[in-house]
């Protein structure tokens, strides 16, 4: 029998031997074999070949497939219904290690296949008798074998995780939570985290500094020691999430949907930051599972929606809470940036508001001056201005003593570019409060332009001119330049009004003539005090004529009409010379015709009684001397 069993050893062993020899193809006996093929491999392996790495390599492969495919005892895992809390909790933390593990096994077969992939390249191009040929057979059935474990371990981890979550649901009802000893749990942990980040943090800071110092041992032993801070901390969030899943459950049976999702958002962004993705989608299918069966389908979507809508406002929170920039060490977000502009607009609102408003109320109070009326409106319209621009700052974040920075580049501005903007600036304040020129003033800022003063702001002033025409005039010009303020005290103005009478006339009798018209004119808007007086002066001696002029003091608005007023004395004083037959003169000119050498011939129109030139009389003489 022994015989038998040895001969039939030898004649398997020449089979695989001519099999790989043969051709560089996959051995199929090699992969499909069992224990005792592979234990009899080995002792052949250890009798015949001689002892190099390469034997050793097939002897440690041949042994790892005799571990592989001896009989293992696997202990089947059961599902059972929680019931208590400490199972409920036990099964909530197998759940996620099932996830895990699978997440693990489909990493782990993505890498496998692409390493019997190589194998196979190998073996197809390595020569079939060459002892290496073993060696990668061996080496590609130890893979196989190991991929065919890894499915089947993935089979049954994918199968718990689609029969948990009605477990889950049928353990809420029969489980009793105790939410104070659940809250103390996570106070615990979240004591004990907050410790480890300290203590990583502090391990960070020391493994920077003995780089510097180029002590690899030493930054080797920290590296060590932040791993096992690393695993301890994913540990306690693991049993953080098992705690908070006993108080979704809580939420959940108590139909409380508002802190069921939010639980629900709080584990996924805990998930987001520590577990992968394939994790949080199976405790995501495991929420909306426990959800729909024990909410029901409606009020799943609606509590849904309504958490994200809220998660995306705490996300879209969080990006505009994020800092842009920095001013004097303090973080301005986009957040703070909107509100401080809202601020800013608002007061320009208000202001805006309070100057209608007030025009508006003083409308009805003749008693104060428009000039009031709108020093009051501006004044209290950049008040508003200059509180909401603090305002805003101080909504930022800006510190009022960083305002220095701000004060020392607008310095530099205005040295470059903006000293005509501040020197306006300035000149509208003076404008404001000296009172030299008020709205409603009619003032004469040059011999084209005059005008009432419509507006006084802090960059400009606009005057309206009588033809309806708004010149805007910047303040410094005010300051600067020389303006005649015709209503600066009151309406009262003396119009000079020139004419001229021809020589020969009575002086005194013009005078008189002039001034009692003016008297019995009509005009209300003459004003006759004792020193305020209607003259009439004669003012020279003219080429033509003798010029006078009429000295009338005028009162209200015609003051403010100059050429219109001008124009109605003139025809008053041109009527009254006319009614009195005194002449006005044209301008008087003295002829001289200088004596000339020759004859200058004429002829003479006896119907007209008209002299001239005879342009032909030349031509006549010459022919009468040439007959």
């Amino acid at each position: 029998m022994k015989a038998i069993l040895k001969h039939f050893i030898v004649t398997l062993f020449s089979f695989l031997t001519f099999t790989v020899a043969a051709a560089s193809d996959i051995n199929t006996t090699i992969v499909d074999g069992n224990a005792t093929l592979y234990t009899n491999l080995l002792k052949r392996i250890a009798k015949t070949a001689p002892r190099s790495d390469e034997t050793a390599l097939q002897s440690a492969l041949i042994k790892k497939l005799i571990n592989m495919t001896k009989p293992a005892h696997r202990r089947a895992i059961e599902l059972s219904v929680p019931k208590d809390e400490e199972s409920y909790r036990s099964l909530i933390i197998q759940y996620g290690n099932w996830s895990l593990s699978k997440h693990q096994l489909e990493t782990s077969l993505s890498n496998l296949k692409e390493k019997i992939e190589i194998i196979r390249k190998q073996i197809g191009e390595e020569e079939s008798k060459s002892p290496k040929n073993l060696t990668l057979q061996l080496q590609y059935a130890f893979y196989v074998k190991g991929e065919r474990e890894y499915r089947r371990k993935l089979a049954m981890y994918k199968n718990l995780i689609r029969e948990a979550p009605p477990f889950f649901v049928k353990g809420i009802s029969k489980v009793a939570f105790d939410i104070n000893t659940t809250m103390h749990n996570l106070d615990r942990i979240e004591e004990k985290l907050e410790k480890i980040e300290n203590e990583i943090q502090s391990y960070d800071i020391e493994r920077e500094r003995l780089n510097l110092l180029g002590k690899t041992e030493m930054v080797r032993r920290l590296n060590y020691g932040i791993q096992v801070l690393q695993a301890k901390r994913y540990s306690l969030l693991t049993d953080k999430l098992a705690e908070m899943f006993i108080l979704y459950s809580d939420a959940l049976k108590r139909h409380d949907s508002p802190n069921t999702f939010a639980l629900q958002n709080r584990m996924m962004e805990i998930m987001e930051s520590f577990f992968p993705s394939r994790v949080r989608n199976d405790l995501s299918d495991l929420f909306n599972t426990m959800d729909t069966s024990i909410l029901g389908r409606a009020e799943t979507i609606k509590g849904a929606t309504m958490e994200e809508i809220r998660h995306t406002f705490s996300l879209f929170w969080e990006k505009i809470s994020e800092p842009l920039f920095s001013v004097n060490e303090t973080p301005i977000s986009t957040f703070k940036l909107f509100i401080a502009i809202l601020i800013f607009i608002f007061g320009i609102l208000i202001g805006g508001f309070y100057k209608t408003y007030l025009r508006r109320l003083f409308s009805n109070h003749r008693s104060i001056t428009q000039s009031t009326q709108t020093l009051l409106a501006n004044l209290g319209y950049y008040i508003i201005i200059i509180i909401a621009f603090f305002s805003a700052l101080n909504i930022v974040g800006v510190n009022l003593s960083s305002i220095a920075l701000v004060a020392g580049a607008l310095s530099v501005g205005i040295g470059f570019g903006l000293q005509n903007v501040v020197s306006n600036f300035v000149s509208g304040i003076i404008l404001m409060f000296e009172r030299s020129i008020k709205i409603g003033d009619y003032i004469e800022f040059d011999e084209n332009l005059r005008g009432h003063v419509s507006d006084i702001r802090m960059r400009s002033t606009t005057i309206t001119t009588n033809a309806n025409i708004d010149v805007i005039v910047p303040n410094q010009d005010l300051i600067q330049n020389r303006v005649i303020n015709w209503t600066m005290n009151d309406r009262i103005r003396r119009f000079d009004i020139p004419f001229g009478v021809a020589y020969g006339t009575d002086a005194d009798r013009v005078i008189e003539v002039v001034l009692e018209a003016v008297r019995k004119s009509g005009f209300t808007d003459i004003l006759e005090t004792p020193t305020r007086k209607t003259r009439v002066i004669m003012i020279q001696m003219n080429d033509s004529s003798v010029d006078f002029e009429l000295h009338v003091w005028i009162r209200g608005r015609e003051t403010l009409y100059p050429k219109r007023t001008r124009s109605r004395f003139l025809i008053l004083v041109y009527k009254t010379l006319y009614t009195n037959g005194i002449e006005i003169p044209f301008p008087q000119r003295d002829i001289h015709i200088r004596s000339v050498d020759g004859k200058i011939p004429l002829l003479f129109d006896i119907e007209n009684g008209k002299t001239f030139p005879n342009d032909r009389s030349g031509e006549k003489e010459s022919e009468e001397e040439t007959s």
